[in-house]
C-alpha cells in the first residue's frame, strides 16, 4: 500500500515515545492489563465480520493487534500503538496510531482532571487516505464516584459521508474488584441509534451491541463479544 509522505516520520516518533515511556511503566505500581476478544459482527447485507483482537496495556503505553475477517471482500489487519503521558496533576495526553485497511488514523487525545470527580476529554484524529485527509473531532465529560464507577457524555463530529454528529452516553457500575456492567447509548444525526451492554466478571468479558449504520453504509449490524482480561502485577 502506498504510504502517506509523513507516515514514516510519525511511526518513528511513536517508536521513540514508546522507548521513553517503557521505563516509567516498569516502575509504576499500577498493574498492566492483557486480554483477547472474539467479536462477531452480523450484518444485514450478509457480509459478516469475524473480529479477533489481543491487547496489552500499561499506565504509559498500549499495543493492540486486530484482524477483521469478512465473508466477502478484503480482510484487514489493524495494529494499534498508543503512548500515554501524564503531567503533575495526573492528566493524560495520548498519542495513538492505528492502521485501518487502506488508511492510517493518528489520534491526539487528552483526559484533563478538572476536580476530584470530573474529567474533561478532547480528541483530534486525522484519518489519512491515499489522496486526502479527514479529521474526526471529539469532546466529552466524565463523572467518577467510588473506585471504578463513572458516567460520561460526549460529542463526536465525523467528517466522512457528508459529516455527522454522534452523542455517546455511557454508565459503568463496578465493585472494588473492578467487576463491572456497562450500558452505552449513542444517538447520531444520520439514521442511527447505537446501544451496547458490556460486562466483566473476574477474567471474563462479554457484551452485545446494536447499530443501524456501519462504515458509512446502510448495513445494520449486531455484534456479540466474548473475551478474557487479566491484571498483571508489576515486577518488584
Amino acid at each position: 500500500m502506498r504510504r502517506h509522505p509523513g507516515m514514516r516520520s510519525i511511526l518513528g516518533l511513536m517508536a521513540g515515545l514508546l522507548l521513553m515511556a517503557a521505563p516509567a511503566a516498569a516502575q509504576s505500581l499500577t498493574p498492566a492489563t492483557a486480554g483477547a476478544q472474539y467479536r462477531y459482527w452480523a450484518f444485514t447485507n450478509d457480509n459478516d465480520l469475524r473480529d479477533v483482537l489481543a491487547y496489552y496495556a500499561t499506565r504509559s503505553w498500549h499495543v493492540q493487534l486486530e484482524y477483521w475477517d469478512f465473508v466477502y471482500g478484503d480482510d484487514e489487519f489493524r495494529p494499534e500503538i498508543g503512548i500515554h503521558l501524564r503531567d503533575r496533576r495526573n492528566s493524560v495526553y495520548t498519542f495513538q496510531w492505528r492502521h485501518e485497511g487502506h488508511k492510517e488514523r493518528v489520534s491526539f487525545m487528552t483526559d484533563q482532571i478538572v476536580s476530584d470527580h470530573f474529567v474533561a476529554r478532547a480528541e483530534v484524529s486525522p484519518i489519512i487516505f491515499d489522496d486526502h485527509t479527514e479529521v474526526v473531532l471529539g469532546a466529552g465529560l466524565d463523572y467518577y464516584w467510588g473506585s471504578w464507577n463513572f458516567a460520561s457524555i460526549g460529542v463526536v463530529r465525523d467528517p466522512r459521508d457528508n459529516a455527522f454528529w454522534i452523542f455517546p452516553m455511557r454508565v459503568r457500575l463496578a465493585n472494588e474488584a473492578n467487576d463491572w456492567v456497562q450500558a452505552t447509548y449513542a444517538p447520531a444525526t444520520e439514521k442511527t441509534n447505537g446501544w451496547a451492554l458490556d460486562f466483566k466478571y473476574k477474567w471474563f468479558r462479554g457484551g452485545i451491541e446494536r447499530n443501524s449504520r456501519y462504515d458509512f453504509t446502510d448495513a445494520d449490524n449486531f455484534i456479540t463479544t466474548v473475551g478474557v482480561e487479566f491484571a498483571i502485577p508489576p515486577a518488584r
